[in-house]
């Protein structure tokens, strides 16, 4: 998998949303446009010869979240997926952890800057 800034959009049971990712080492953060954080981790899968991604997705208080919930506080939930390593460009599904599963596609954006 080749680290980097990766922009995401995707598609819930009641709304849709765009964000960016950032892999970086076997680590992922990011945000989206209503301020939900993304933080995470990847690693290659041998047998499947897949990137696996799992990602915690904390949501602010009061923001409607792709699939309907709302509430008025943080709360946070699991999402799960796997990415081709060879492409820079693709459709994902998503598996949450409160059952729900979501539609998205990435796009590699750029490489990560050398340190400074």
């Amino acid at each position: 998998m080749r680290d980097g800034i990766f922009g995401i959009a995707f598609q819930g049971s009641v709304a849709a949303g765009i964000g960016m990712m950032i892999f970086d080492s076997g680590r992922i953060y990011g945000t989206d446009t209503e301020g939900a954080r993304y933080d995470g981790e990847y690693f290659y899968n041998e047998n499947t010869k897949m990137v696996d991604a799992i990602v915690k997705i904390t949501m602010l208080p009061n923001v409607l979240a792709v699939f309907g919930i709302s509430n008025p506080y943080e709360w946070a939930f699991d999402v799960t997926t796997s990415l081709d390593p060879k492409t820079n460009a693709g459709q994902l599904v998503v598996k949450t952890s409160i059952g729900q599963s979501l539609h998205a596609t990435y796009k590699f954006l750029r490489s990560l800057p050398d340190a400074a």
